[in-house]
């Protein structure tokens, strides 16, 4: 091991707390995981998990009502052992297991799951950062509970997505102490209970987070994993640097590590360690284009954005072949994702649009129209280390047709308040979820609306409308037409899919990502 990375592996056990083990080679403790991640989770509440390396750490301590099948898409019991939708897609029956009980040793009843959806759409939880949990449950009435094992949940209008929203992490189920505190304090690990196969042990913001196993979780969904965890204690700490995560993991100091970076791959592989991926499903990484402001007002310019972009050489000149180009407005592991012939590179096209909207080049540099430069800023969160470079690249690309990009740079909780507040003329952003809702919960009208568009009717009835569709085949007609609208639209302009990546030394199993691209600690050793 080179001194530069020796010296930056001692600074990060200084800086974490991390035992400083032996080098690669030695005995590990198989019993003990150290995973490092690339930033920091920002809460340990897993409704309030906003972004992947929160996920990664809280779905570890929550189980949710069903789960779904990563190689299928097929919606599976958890802990509810049958579940069924009413024909009318307003109401779902969930007769839960009678032998789960929350860490505290409190059991599962239906009570409690109607405590934990009347939570999450209180009207306190409408002013936290569990969007995301509140807008799977639009629309919710109430969870009425005939018995201690039947939940039937609620809504005005026809929701079938809710059935997939019942698995996500942020609708896991969580004791009725956890849901009794305020979503401030739920931010705290000591207050959260779960019935997961971990429970938290430990926690420092910004720094680490400590899981000791369950040995009596007995209810592991029948999705392929093993019927318990692997390690007895699970370290997450926080290595920005990629280098020195890689050195980490190479040297012994790590076990596995989130985001390897490509110029750090041939290296890990060298040591003997294993790479193991899988593309996240929902809205792959996209510009939202503001259309209330801006040049990005102007159609023509959000289409010449769309074929200005060579999504090959960002994939190939920063990410590597874990990752893929974006070709739809749904990333390709999303049920109902169809590739899109206009999301291609052709430069030519976005000086044909641009010359014939008025925005005249002369010569090398931006174009203008009426005195106004060709130019546009885009807001991102730093979170995963790929949006800065690939953002760059971009930026010398659109350049290359006449348009200007700014880019900032933001912390994940100032991004988030400014692009509700719709203070910039896009943001550059993904949501990961293993439905095609995601198009109509974060593109649509009525749903987060970061375009702050007024109601289109060629899109904002079909998002409704597939909602409520109960027969697949139908709904995923009604998903295929919506994607080629919102990309002629250019709402939200495709860049890259998001994929989860592992570093996992030799010898520690059972670590893989889930249909929703979630780390999960209990696979067969030999999956990863």
């Amino acid at each position: 091991m080179k001194n530069s990375t020796r010296a930056a592996v001692a600074a990060l056990a200084v800086a974490t707390g991390l035992p400083i083990a032996a080098c690669a080679g030695d005995d590990a403790e198989s019993d003990v995981l150290r995973y490092g991640l690339s930033s920091a989770p920002s809460c340990a509440d897993p409704a309030q998990s906003s972004t992947n390396q929160t996920v990664n750490v809280s779905r570890q301590v929550v189980d949710s009502l069903v789960d779904q099948n990563r190689d299928t898409g097929e919606l599976t019991p958890w802990l509810a052992e049958r579940f069924a939708a009413s024909p009318d897609g307003r109401s779902f029956t969930f007769t839960l297991r009678d032998d789960v009980t929350f860490s505290d040793g409190t059991p599962l009843t239906s009570d409690v799951v109607k405590k934990n959806f009347d939570a999450l759409t209180s009207d306190e939880s409408t002013s936290t950062r569990t969007l995301q949990a509140s807008g799977f449950l639009l629309g919710y009435e109430r969870t009425d509970t005939p018995d201690e094992r039947t939940a039937i949940v609620r809504f005005a209008e026809p929701n079938v997505q809710f059935l997939q929203a019942a698995a996500t992490t942020q609708l896991g189920i969580l004791a009725p102490s956890t849901v009794a505190a305020s979503f401030d304090d739920r931010c705290t690990a000591s207050t959260v209970i779960g019935s997961g196969p971990y429970t938290y042990s430990g926690w420092e913001q910004d720094r680490s987070a400590t899981l000791t196993r369950r040995d009596d979780y007995r209810w592991t969904p029948d999705t392929g994993l093993a019927d318990h965890a692997r390690y007895r204690t699970v370290e997450f700490s926080v290595v920005p640097e990629s280098g020195v995560r890689a050195g980490s993991v190479t040297s012994g100091q790590l076990d596995a590590s989130a985001d390897p970076q490509p110029q750090d791959r041939s290296a890990i592989e060298a040591s003997g360690a294993a790479l193991t991926s899988r593309p996240n499903p929902g809205l792959p990484y996209v510009f939202q284009s503001n259309v209330s402001r801006g040049v990005l007002a102007d159609a023509a310019v959000r289409r010449a954005v769309t074929t200005a972009l060579d999504r090959k050489e960002l994939v190939d000149t920063v990410l590597g072949d874990s990752f893929k180009p974006a070709t739809s407005v749904l990333a390709s592991t999303t049920p109902g994702y169809r590739a899109d012939p206009a999301i291609r590179l052709d430069r030519a096209e976005s000086a044909r649009l641009l010359d014939a909207a008025g925005w005249r080049s002369s010569g090398e540099g931006t174009r203008s129209k009426d005195g106004k430069k060709l130019s546009f800023d885009v807001i991102y969160s730093p979170e995963f280390y790929g949006n800065k470079p690939v953002l760059e690249l971009v930026q010398r690309q659109l350049a290359s047709v006449g348009i200007d990009l700014t880019i900032t740079a933001l912390s994940n909780d100032d991004f988030l308040s400014r692009r509700k507040a719709g203070d910039s003329d896009a943001v550059y952003y993904n949501v990961t979820r293993a439905d095609p809702d995601i198009l109509r919960s974060r593109l649509g009208f009525e749903g987060t609306n970061y375009s702050r568009r007024g109601f289109d009717p060629q899109i904002d009835p079909l998002l409704t409308r597939q909602a409520g569709v109960a027969d697949r085949a139908e709904r995923l007609r009604l998903v295929d037409t919506l994607q080629t609208r919102l990309i002629e639209a250019g709402y939200a302009i495709p860049v890259v899919e998001l994929s989860q990546v592992a570093a996992v030394a030799s010898g520690f199993g059972g670590i893989g990502f889930d249909a929703s691209g979630v780390l999960r600690l209990q696979y067969p050793d030999t999956d990863s």
